[in-house]
């Protein structure tokens, strides 16, 4: 039996990965959670094969979260399932401890297989994200125009608030979007956000 945590903040969503794999391949779901602290607290209580971990949860980044994790319950396999579908995301979690990274679009027998193989001590990367890497040239990822504005600011040295009172947003808007920034760039904090933002000419 393969036990097996999610650790999502979309309710709705975990509940729907929960009843596709729950009982199919020897799969057993132990838990579900919905922040990464209560992961790391079902994780030291179950001790699971396998923990299912989105990136963007309420109260931090997953693939930072990962060596938490890891010391809560050592021998767990960390499979990220999220839908950032970009290179250097994938790098991030897979350099950051992750044995396993499966995008949210993939099918049902896919995220199974994927589960049992990192059970079984192997890695797995979903089929669309292996053609991420296929004759891969880095480049820059996609941005909006409000993340650029965002990101040139960041890059000039702003604040969190003086980058919300310049552009009239919220404190919380602009903190979720330099956190999505960082997803997007593969970085984990401000200064490596800055260097990655120059090395690929956005700003």
């Amino acid at each position: 039996m393969i036990d097996v945590i999610i650790a999502d903040d979309h309710k709705l969503v975990a509940d729907g990965i929960s009843r596709l794999i729950d009982g199919k391949e020897n799969i057993k779901v132990v838990a579900v959670a919905h922040a990464l602290k209560e992961a790391q607290e079902l994780l030291s209580i179950h001790k699971p094969q396998v923990l299912l971990l989105d990136i963007a949860m309420p109260d931090g980044d997953g693939i930072d979260a990962i060596p938490l994790f890891t010391a809560a319950s050592p021998h767990t396999r960390i499979i990220i399932l999220t839908v950032y579908a970009e290179r250097a995301v994938i790098k991030r979690a897979m350099d950051g401890g992750a044995s396993g990274y499966i995008l949210k679009s993939t099918s049902a027998d896919e995220v199974i297989e994927g589960i049992c193989e990192v059970a079984r001590g192997n890695t797995f990367i979903c089929r669309e994200s292996q053609e991420l890497f296929a004759g891969f040239k880095e480049s820059a990822p996609s941005l909006t125009m409000r993340e650029r504005e965002i990101l040139r600011l960041v890059v000039e040295g702003n604040t969190m608030k003086q980058i919300a009172d310049k552009l009239n947003l919220g404190f919380e808007t602009v903190h979720s979007y330099t956190k999505y920034l960082r997803q997007k760039l593969g970085c984990n904090n401000t200064a490596s956000l800055v260097r990655r933002a120059i090395e690929l000419h956005l700003v």
